[in-house]
């Protein structure tokens, strides 16, 4: 009788199935073609000597074998993750690329302009910045340090809070504007954030929204009308009027990073840096 064995890279392929929710999305994930993930998914089964999912309405659903499977080939992710991030942190001295996650707003106008006082102290570092409003999966290896406008809620990471976003209502500096004026929003988009949420209980209207904070600032610069904004994008801006300040609308910032960079000698200094520069916010 032939020993039946269980690959990783079919483990993985089911994971990375599950998550992507197709086929095609997955393979696109492990750069790997549509057939290989099929023919992945069919050695599993085979493996196992029992179907993982079947299809409903265009949805996976892993039957009792697949639980089973997907639940193994998540622990060998997390393994496999904690090891490579262990490696990672191992290494001396502060050199080569540091991956931060950040909001697009806070990344691009608040992080970018201070990054010369880190590289000056660290000369080798090489800073990647991720800019996405989602967050960056820390698990996955798609950041090595977040900044996060919320608590983080993932499992062996570290969350440390460096700081406070705080509002005011603002309008353009050429163009007279008052409470009156019509309001440039923040698109909800359903993530219940107070700084798009503010703007539909202000009884005004809106004359234009966006999708990203600095969308919102060359509104208001162009006149469109006033708009709730973060100071660390408006308060410096010569285009831009503080109208009055905005104390109920706040947001908490943290850092978060994994547990095994709490001590990485790779990481600490931009840790620090991070607290520091994010607590000016």
């Amino acid at each position: 009788m032939q020993k039946r064995t269980v690959s990783w890279d079919d483990l993985l392929t089911l994971s990375t199935l599950i998550r992507a929710g197709s086929y095609s999305a997955c393979a696109r994930e492990l750069d790997i073609t549509h057939a290989t993930a099929i023919r992945r998914i069919r050695r599993l089964e085979e493996a196992l000597g029992k179907p993982v999912a079947t299809r409903s309405e265009g949805a996976f659903e892993l039957t009792s074998a697949g639980r089973s499977a997907l639940t193994a080939a998540r622990q060998m992710e997390q393994s496999a993750g904690r090891l490579l991030r262990e490696i990672e942190g191992a290494g001396s001295g502060v050199s080569g690329v540091v991956r931060i996650a950040a909001t697009a707003a806070l990344g691009s106008h608040f992080l970018t302009p201070r990054l010369p006082d880190l590289y000056a102290a660290h000369p080798d570092i090489v800073v990647r910045l991720e800019l996405d409003d989602r967050v960056a999966s820390l698990a996955r290896r798609h950041a090595h340090l977040a900044i996060r406008l919320a608590r983080p809620k993932e499992d062996d990471v570290v969350a440390q809070r460096v700081g406070t976003v705080r509002f005011g209502l603002y309008g353009s500096a050429s163009v007279p504007m008052d409470d009156s004026t019509p309001l440039c929003a923040l698109l909800d988009e359903g993530y219940d954030i107070p700084e798009a949420t503010w703007p539909l209980h202000a009884k005004r209207r809106i004359a234009f929204h966006a999708n990203n904070m600095l969308a919102i600032c060359e509104g208001v610069r162009a006149g469109l009308g006033t708009a709730l904004l973060p100071h660390y994008v408006a308060r410096e801006d010569a285009g831009l009027r503080l109208l009055h300040e905005v104390p109920e609308v706040m947001r908490e910032i943290w850092l978060a990073y994994p547990t095994e960079f709490r001590g990485a000698s790779r990481f600490r200094p931009v840790i620090e840096w991070l607290a520091d520069t994010l607590s000016q916010c």
